[in-house]
């Protein structure tokens, strides 16, 4: 087992290219089948170069020597090389095919899945356009490569095969059409370099206009509320011209090949005849079917030649966009947990503590949190304010491990949570944004996202809880209601309960409530608002928020700037602080007299008519 290991390694450096050499790593799944391929295609290949033989005999013995029982040998001979090849030909075909696709699917599916488990960052900072570019067109392309070197090698065998049979008629005249081959091989490795090259260029220019599209098609909104379309017709059209160029370009170099593969290839075969002719007329050392046979072979070449060509300029064109790919699977994935071995998550969260917490984004130079230090006991709600930048999201998306830390420790009851599996620790976790995202799929499906097999119970128990069964029992479908794309069918409150409904059947440990209702009317507040207060129950709860009278109730309320922790403290001892908390009330309810708390009684008691006259 050892020994295959070591050769199935040895297989995966035979190319150069990168993308060459992951997709023989995904063919070895398939080494039976590989096999068969090959087999099926030499014999093919041999079939193929069956007349280069055959032509002898019939110009020597049967139209010159007039052999009636040679020429039903010569025609039978060629009948049943020709079934042979047709029918290992369909099965190579279709079992090349088979290979294939499914390497092509499997390649698609590990980029998928390696996607999925690529850090935030990484969404960040590329273009989601360009990645399903990649994604979809260019993980196909890698997968094609499978039938390229498939017929390649069927070409290259029935190349070799005829010039065996040139050798055995004449080892002189095969020499003498060999002459040329250096003179197309070199122009085939030059144009193969521009090809690459070119090809890189337009795969990435490709990725933009598709990245281009998807954000346009994203901003349609935006773009007719600010009367934009033709400004974006015109942005679209430069950049399709700038693809138009590139791929224009590409064709200009692969169209140059074949004219010049054209003329060398006569040159070839005028100097062959030139040659066997001399020897048939003044020497008469060759025969005239031999001449014909060494001219058949010549002939029968020049096909799987032009194959070999434009295959080869083919799949110059398509390494470009596997490379693409390979890039993606190189990206190093999260990381699971720090030390050899993950420690369990703590069944019950006691204590979550931030010490001495530094971040800097990769693309950052400077540190976006700064000896942040905060200590949060189970069941407490930790309210975030501050302005924006401050640091409020930062925070909150370390807490899943979003993002790791760059200096400090993140410890649930006094374990490192890199220490712990990612994808364990993650289960503890639930999360209601500020913008929802629902998945295509029925309200059912949405509310479930997270658990599975979870009953029609549980499932309506969450929706109860989360102030959604009212209205998803008026719906025609009721639970079976399609949300549509991204649950555009449903309106912002609507969405926000399914999301809350999500993140309650979850039962999470510790909840993150990221300015959850500030998108929203009065009404649909007011019932996000009640499913949050229920959701919270029993949670430790972060909440960012920059509306000061959802969180009054908080335990803990820390004031950030800057990446630091200003001020901590309850909303009533904050408010006693001429500090930024202060500041920041007041600009939202007007000035605020240092005895006067009836405002303050108003807010906590949580009705919001009465809250909206001090706003």
């Amino acid at each position: 087992m050892e020994k295959t290991n070591e050769f199935d390694k040895k297989i995966m450096k035979l190319f150069k290219n990168k993308s060459l050499n992951s997709f023989l790593k995904y063919s070895l799944k398939y080494k039976g089948a590989m096999i068969g391929v090959v087999l099926l295609s030499t014999v093919t290949s041999l079939m193929s170069a069956v007349p280069a033989w055959l032509s002898k005999y019939l110009i020597d013995d049967v139209l010159v020597n007039k052999n009636a029982k040679m020429m039903v040998i010569v025609i039978g001979a060629i009948f049943v090389s020709t079934i042979i090849k047709v029918i290992t030909n369909y099965f190579a075909s279709i079992s090349s095919g088979y290979i294939t696709e499914k390497i092509r699917r499997d390649i698609k599916i590990d980029v998928f899945s390696h996607l999925q488990r690529l850090p935030i960052s990484y969404f960040k900072q590329n273009k989601l356009g360009d990645t399903m570019a990649r994604l979809s067109g260019d993980s196909t392309t890698l997968g094609r490569i499978g039938f390229m070197l498939f017929d390649m090698l069927k070409e290259f065998i029935t190349v070799v095969a005829l010039l065996v049979r040139m050798f055995q008629v004449d080892f002189i005249l095969a020499l003498i059409s060999l002459t040329v081959l250096p003179a197309i091989l070199s122009m085939i490795k030059k144009y193969t370099k521009k090809i690459r090259k070119s090809g890189r260029v337009r795969q990435d220019t490709v990725g933009f206009v598709t990245a281009f599209i998807q954000e346009a098609l994203s901003g349609i909104s935006v773009i007719k509320a600010f009367n934009r379309s033709d400004k974006i017709i015109d942005k679209y059209k430069d950049v399709t011209q700038e693809e138009f160029d590139k791929i224009y370009k590409t064709i200009k170099i692969k169209a140059k090949i074949s004219p010049i593969n054209e003329v060398l290839s006569t040159l070839m075969i005028l100097l062959v005849a030139s040659y066997g002719g001399y020897q048939i007329i003044i020497t008469q050392t060759m025969t005239p079917g031999d001449l014909i046979s060494f001219i058949t072979a010549i002939g029968l070449m020049q096909q799987p030649l032009k194959t070999l060509i434009k295959r080869n300029s083919e799949l110059q064109e398509a390494l470009p966009s596997a490379d693409r790919v390979i890039e993606i699977l190189d990206i190093p994935q999260e990381i699971d947990h720090i030390g050899d071995k993950a420690i369990e998550v703590p069944k019950t969260i006691d204590t979550i503590s931030f010490e001495n917490v530094d971040f800097m984004y990769d693309d950052g130079k400077d540190r976006v949190l700064k000896n942040f230090n905060l200590e949060v006991k189970a069941g407490e709600v930790v309210a975030l304010v501050g302005k924006s930048g401050s640091g409020k999201t930062t925070l909150v998306n370390l807490l899943p491990r979003y993002y790791d830390i760059t200096g400090g420790k993140i410890k649930v009851n006094d374990i490192d949570i890199r220490e712990i599996s990612l994808e364990e620790y993650r289960n503890h976790i639930g999360i209601v944004p500020q913008e929802t995202f629902l998945f295509s799929g029925t309200i059912a499906e949405n509310i479930a996202f997270g658990k599975d097999n979870m009953s029609e119970e549980n499932i309506e128990n969450a929706a109860k809880m989360a102030n959604a069964y009212d209205f998803i029992m008026e719906l025609p479908n009721k639970f079976e209601t399609e949300v549509g794309e991204r649950g555009v069918l449903l309106s912002g409150g609507q969405k926000q309960r399914i999301a809350i409904a999500r993140a309650l059947i979850q039962n999470p440990s510790i909840m993150i409530l990221d300015e959850a209702t500030s998108a929203l009317d009065t009404e649909s507040e007011r019932l996000v608002q009640e499913a949050l207060d229920k959701l919270m129950v029993g949670r430790t709860t972060f909440v960012i928020a920059h509306r000061l009278s959802t969180i009054i109730n908080a335990d803990k309320i820390v004031v950030m700037e800057d990446g630091e922790i200003k001020e901590v403290g309850n909303h009533e001892c904050l408010l006693k602080e001429n500090g930024i908390y202060r500041k920041l009330y007041e600009i939202q309810f007007g000035r605020l007299e240092p005895n006067d708390l009836e405002e303050v009684k108003v807010i906590e008691e949580g009705n919001l008519e009465e809250v909206e006259q001090y706003v």
